[in-house]
């Protein structure tokens, strides 16, 4: 493999990310949340009952950041954190009923967002777009493992 080649598409990947988010404004419905509050609500709703080491490795942060986060989101009753039975070391956040609202907001607009911001692209394009985003998908599961 030239991975020199691959290492050239892969920053392309950084301005895909740049393209997808910067034009999405939730703030009408976040409640003032910040983006990184609103992105681990995001995940801690997509991801029901998920360990925080994994909303930590998914949010790309430390797991100190993440504390004061989740601590912002329950102080807003947004998330509820509960000790783990199994690692009393560890904790399971929980979308509260509150927090899963606001997050089916959010995503409706970023839904919304995505309609338009793909509509430049036939139809044919943007499922070509789907396919090649479920395989960098799929490799990161297996890369992430």
């Amino acid at each position: 493999m030239d991975y020199r080649a691959f290492a050239q598409s892969i920053r392309k990947l950084f301005m895909l990310k740049h393209t997808l988010f910067s034009g999405f404004d939730s703030s009408p419905e976040n409640r003032g949340l910040n983006k990184t509050q609103e992105r681990v609500l995001m995940m801690a709703w997509h991801h029901e009952g998920v360990p925080m080491r994994f909303l930590s490795r998914q949010a790309g942060m430390e797991k100190g950041s993440l504390t004061t986060v989740i601590d912002s989101l329950e102080a807003k009753n947004l998330v509820r954190r509960i000790q783990d039975s199994e690692d009393k070391r560890s904790f399971i956040i929980h979308a509260t009923d509150e927090g899963a609202l606001l997050a089916q907001d959010i995503e409706r607009r970023f839904l919304k967002h995505l309609e338009q911001l793909l509509s430049p692209l036939t139809e044919t394009q943007q499922e070509e777009f789907k396919t090649a985003a479920d395989a960098i998908g799929k490799y990161l599961s297996i890369l992430g493992e």
